[in-house]
């Protein structure tokens, strides 16, 4: 899988709905990068979420969305 740097993907196999996702590139500030998550409620008012991850290198990363079996749908 692709993972771009960035750039807003829709998570297309999440159990939430709306679920999106962005990597950003930190290594200037802390070496590593920034998993932001995102998704709205089913109704698109509740069970709305946040939440980010760090990852301290490129082979962290891949290893994070290996275990997380995303299929993504990026934005471009």
């Amino acid at each position: 899988m692709k993972i771009l740097i960035d750039t807003i993907g829709t998570v297309l196999n999440s159990t939430e709905s709306g679920h999106k996702v962005k990597v950003v590139d930190d290594s200037s500030n802390t070496g590593g990068f920034l998993i932001y998550e995102w998704w709205e409620g089913s109704d698109g008012l509740n069970e709305q979420g946040a939440f980010d991850c760090w990852v301290q290198d490129q082979y962290a990363l891949r290893s994070f969305f290996d275990e997380a079996e995303w299929i993504i749908e990026w934005s471009t």
